[in-house]
């Protein structure tokens, strides 16, 4: 019997990924953070193959505002830090107490809209990400399965822009904002001042398809935003822009999911074994600082102390549990449960930002049913009431 090689698990496993832009969210963009499988076929004792099917959930997350700012106030007078929950915390939507407002900013792509905690903004179309860019937003709008980068002004009406587009990330200050975009015959970084009090700086990669596409991934730094390439394989690479504009490969992760700011890492995927997938993180120099194989890795919250965690095995019904860990060990800090009834399908899906450094807004898919949920590291759990809360075209605005 043939047995299918390491290298061919890897490669499928990269190639199953499912392009955020290309789906609409929830039903689609799979979630920006997308669902990944991968087919890996052993041999039984008795020499029958044994297929296992692996998803790695990508979360979404807001951006990174960036370390606290050094101060000369005595230690006495800081706030104490937000106590951690200690065990499992079982998250049940029916009997959890309620927000009448969303603690972070949300998109409606049934109707499409914009809503934040000081109310609802109508857009033009479906957008799967959207971001303050002068008096207006620019944003990823979502075109018969693509990404197409839009600007908006005060009103939500379409200004400009129309360039396909690999995504768009904030800076860890809220100052700038960098994207993708195809210009015809290459893919280019664009970073931009939100207040437009600098000029754009352009990073353009080799000429090639629009299939070679180039994702922004996060900010390293204030200046220095993460992207990932992908070839006809949909192998990828990493690699950190700065100010200068040049492109420096960045080695250690199969591809980068997430980084931070905060503490100049850069995590993702590591490596794929027989029996499992692991995920890590790596410093800008493409050092390993720490590896896990209990968890697949999400975003980091804005202050870099902690970093999301999925089961590595979810399936296109979501993660059974969220896991916060420590963001400069891996290590879990906390863990939520999602609490079902018997027969039914479920978990928290891909969609997800962090409220700070205290608490995660996920969605929560149930059977037929979704509930957009408040996680606090400290173990209260609440449910964000809102009139589109249980809508499946509902996604979050990031980066804000």
């Amino acid at each position: 019997m043939n047995h299918t090689p390491l290298e061919d698990q890897v490669h499928d496993a990269l190639h199953r990924r499912v392009d955020p832009l290309q789906h609409a969210p929830f039903s689609v963009t799979d979630v920006r953070r997308r669902a990944r499988r991968i087919q890996r076929r052993r041999a039984a004792a008795a020499g029958v193959a044994v297929a296992a099917v692996l998803a790695i959930a990508v979360p979404f997350g807001l951006t990174a505002t960036g370390p606290a700012q050094r101060t000369e106030v005595p230690p006495a007078t800081q706030p104490p830090a937000p106590s951690i929950a200690s065990g499992a915390v079982l998250v049940d939507p029916t009997s959890a107490e309620t927000l009448a407002q969303t603690p972070v900013p949300l998109l409606d792509v049934d109707a499409p809209s914009l809503i934040t905690p000081d109310g609802t903004t109508a857009l033009p179309g479906p957008f799967s990400v959207l971001t303050p860019y002068l008096d207006g937003w620019v944003g990823v709008a979502m075109d018969e399965g693509a990404g197409i980068l839009r600007f908006l002004g005060a009103d939500g009406a379409v200004e400009d822009g129309g360039s396909p587009t690999g995504g768009l990330v904030g800076s860890p200050d809220g100052t700038r904002v960098a994207w993708s975009e195809y210009t015809g015959s290459a893919w280019q970084v664009v970073l931009a001042d939100r207040s437009a009090g600098a000029e754009w700086l352009y990073t353009a990669f080799p000429p090639g398809p629009e299939a070679h596409r180039v994702e922004p991934v996060g900010f390293l730094s204030a200046d220095e935003v993460v992207v990932r390439t992908f070839d006809d394989s949909l192998e990828s690479k990493t690699y950190v822009i700065g100010s200068g504009g040049a492109a420096v490969e960045v080695t250690g992760l199969l591809q980068a999911e997430s980084a931070s700011a905060a503490t100049g890492l850069v995590a993702g995927p590591t490596r794929i074994t027989a029996d499992a997938s692991c995920s890590g993180a790596v410093n800008g120099a493409g050092t390993p600082v720490w590896e896990t194989c209990e968890h697949s890795i999400g975003d980091f919250s804005p202050g870099g102390t902690y970093v999301v965690g999925t089961d590595p095995e979810a399936d296109a019904n979501g993660s059974p549990t969220i896991t916060v860990l420590d963001g400069s060990t891996g290590d879990e800090v906390v863990t939520f449960e999602v609490a079902l009834p018997r027969r039914t399908v479920g978990g928290f899906w891909s969609q997800m930002a962090w409220e700070g450094d205290e608490a995660l807004v996920v969605r929560l898919f149930r059977g037929e049913e979704y509930d957009l949920m408040r996680l606090g590291l400290d173990g209260t759990v609440r449910r964000i009431d809102i009139d589109s809360a249980g809508a499946s075209g509902l996604t979050v605005a990031e980066p804000w």
